[in-house]
């Protein structure tokens, strides 16, 4: 999946699948080449939305993606956010090697999103894991995971909150 914030031409995209096609031979010969073209730039984004675009293969819903043999599930092909943030993979590997040496802890995910994090604590050993965050869909996705669900899911529990208009709270929703 390619993301841009700024316009792309057509010859911008045809060089990027070029590069795509070469690198796909050396990395995977043989194997087809599957990519998404997300454009979100600013007139898109004020909008609240995005242009994606399938460039070249084929991407099966649901789709899972692995990072360092945890699965995710993954939905490229929809909206602006398609389940997993990229460039947190770093912190994702940080929580995995901060609980080899606090096994067993109890992990809060806030603003938990699709609960990448939380499958990375499970599958590191941690005792519990609570997810918040403010949308169902994207708890509803974290609790599909397939990393999640195979990592003993009676020890991660998923929380919807939503701020109150002019409270300044947040109200607890419903617990799976």
């Amino acid at each position: 999946m390619l993301t841009s914030f700024a316009p792309a031409s057509d010859a911008q995209l045809a060089a990027v699948q070029a590069a795509l096609d070469v690198r796909g031979r050396q990395i995977a010969p043989g194997e087809p080449l599957n990519w998404v073209f997300q454009n979100r730039h600013a007139s898109l984004r004020i909008e609240g939305r995005s242009d994606t675009r399938l460039m070249a293969g084929a991407v099966p819903e649901p789709h899972v993606v692995t990072e360092a043999g945890a699965r995710y599930r993954v939905h490229v092909l929809r909206g602006q956010n398609h389940g997993r943030f990229l460039d947190m993979a770093a912190g994702r590997q940080w929580v995995r090697g901060h609980l080899a040496t606090w096994p067993r802890a109890r992990v809060l995910n806030l603003f938990a999103y699709t609960c990448a994090f939380s499958v990375v604590a499970l599958q590191a050993g941690a005792k519990s894991v609570v997810n918040i965050d403010m949308s169902h869909g994207a708890l509803a996705t974290g609790q599909q995971n397939p990393s999640a669900t195979a990592s003993r899911p009676a020890r991660a529990s998923w929380r919807t909150t939503s701020s109150r208009r002019g409270a300044g709270s947040a109200a607890a929703g419903r617990t799976t």
